[in-house]
């Protein structure tokens, strides 16, 4: 049981990171040669609660969520967090057609074109702030990605684990 918790546990951590474009790219070019590590190299400044790199931009989804969650989740932080995202549900639906369940190349490829087209396109080399357009363009992406990246998370759980076995689920938690 062990292994198939952890089993799991990596399946949600994976199918999460894939959806947040940084996880899915690295800037090669001639200030970067071997990457600048999904955004870890560039440095903001000044330092907002925490968010320090323009990866930590995007994970935090436009400086919206930052610092770190207590784990484990008490009810209150449950509560808040499920209110948080059914926020996401009405302006930021997922396009049933675009879910490609099952496809990973897919998802990766859609955090490369959002790298490609978003993330580094106004961002130069060395900046060390972004501005509020940007901030906005952030979480819009980051919360769409979250709903797609739950919505393909929930079909990858009902392929493993069949639709009536939600408690069995549960039990490798």
């Amino acid at each position: 049981m062990d292994q198939q918790s952890f089993a799991l546990r990596l399946i949600i951590h994976y199918v999460g990171d894939i959806h947040q474009p940084l996880h899915t790219t690295a800037l090669v070019n001639d200030h970067y040669p071997h990457g600048d590590a999904g955004g870890n190299y560039e440095h903001m400044d000044p330092v907002i609660d925490g968010v320090s790199t323009l990866h930590s931009v995007w994970d935090s989804v436009g400086y919206q969520y930052t610092g770190y969650a207590s784990l484990p989740f008490d009810a209150a932080s449950w509560t808040e967090n499920g209110a948080r995202t059914s926020a996401m549900v009405d302006p930021y639906p997922v396009d049933v057609a675009k879910l490609h369940n099952g496809n990973f190349t897919e998802w990766a490829n859609e955090g490369y074109s959002n790298s490609v087209n978003y993330v580094y396109k106004d961002f130069a080399d060395g900046q060390k702030s972004v501005d509020q357009a940007y901030k906005t363009q952030a979480t819009d992406i980051s919360k769409s990605r979250i709903m797609y990246g739950g919505r393909r998370l929930a079909n990858l759980m009902i392929s493993i684990f069949g639709t009536t076995k939600t408690s069995s689920v549960a039990s490798y938690l």
